[in-house]
């Protein structure tokens, strides 16, 4: 039989810290080897921790303790996501964003909208993301940065570009490189990833799903985008990259470069190996379904082989 929690009869700041200071870790773990490395501690110890929204503090403590908990659900939430749990994921996502809203951090509950988007669009709901990615842009607004609303309209891009819409994906990502290029508001740790790398294989990839749907040519600068991500990206941020190699790919195939291709596939499949994320695999099959476009030329059946040999980590 489980131990009882031990619930203290009064917190302080100092607990708050700790309980920010193991979130960040958890964290580091999920952007370096994906959800399934911490998942189970991340649900744990955010379950864990939402007894002390009835321990006795001070009102500051308390508000700093409810922006702790909604970061911790918020990340327990991307991690079931990235591990397929989708229920799972939307029931800590709602945790996360009532106490955002209740802390009054409305760049949190930005954060939380973005996420919710990015699982509507992975699974293909791209006009569900795009609520979600609007709701996330008025939750930003309010909370006055730059930083949130660039990263939620590169992703409105994302979405449209994937529904072929050209012209206004490339309208939101012009105002997404000119948002971030005005942003000065400091970066949580809940953001801290939405860089000038980050953006930069956001932007290739927005114009990778337009180079499949409705314009071949954007394949060079979404490859000179790409690039600049992968070697931009530290080795903390193993499956940024590797998703950032898989796009890399995928542009290489469409413009017909089959030899890169496979080579840049190849590192893809090297990076993948080591991170435990079903959406890895996720990824990996659009790129297969290109290379299986060219069953005559010999990198192309190489990588699809790769590919269908391809068994994720989780």
């Amino acid at each position: 039989m489980a131990e009882p929690q031990h619930v203290p009869a009064r917190i302080g700041i100092e607990d708050v810290e700790r309980l920010a200071a193991e979130t960040e870790r958890l964290r580091d773990v999920d952007y370096r080897r994906g959800g399934g490395a911490c998942r189970d501690s991340a649900v744990e110890c955010a379950t864990r921790h939402d007894l002390l929204l009835d321990v006795a503090a001070s009102g500051a403590v308390r508000e700093r303790l409810l922006v702790a908990l909604a970061d911790l659900h918020n990340l327990a939430a991307w991690t079931c996501f990235d591990t397929g749990f989708e229920v799972a994921a939307s029931r800590h996502w709602d945790r996360a964003l009532g106490m955002a809203v209740e802390a009054g951090r409305h760049d949190l509950a930005a954060n939380v909208h973005y996420r919710v988007g990015r699982m509507r669009l992975h699974g293909g709901r791209r006009r569900e993301a795009l609520k979600a990615f609007a709701s996330g842009l008025h939750a930003a607004r309010r909370a006055g940065s730059r930083r949130a609303v660039a990263m939620l309209r590169a992703n409105q891009a994302w979405a449209h570009a994937g529904l072929g819409h050209k012209e206004e994906a490339m309208r939101l990502l012009a105002l997404a490189q000119d948002e971030f290029a005005r942003a000065s508001d400091p970066a949580p740790g809940w953001a801290r990833f939405f860089d000038e790398t980050d953006l930069s294989g956001l932007t290739g990839v927005v114009l990778t799903d337009l180079a499949r749907t409705v314009d071949p040519s954007r394949t060079t600068p979404a490859i000179d985008s790409l690039t600049t991500a992968v070697a931009g990206y530290s080795e903390a941020m193993t499956r940024s990259r590797a998703f950032s190699l898989m796009a890399l790919a995928a542009n290489h195939l469409v413009d017909g470069d089959f030899d890169h291709a496979a080579e840049v596939g190849g590192r893809a499949l090297a990076l993948a190996a080591t991170i435990r994320s079903t959406r890895v695999a996720d990824r990996l099959r659009p790129l297969r379904h290109l290379a299986d476009r060219h069953p005559g030329n010999p990198h192309a059946r190489a990588l699809s082989a790769r590919i269908g040999a391809f068994t994720p980590p989780v």
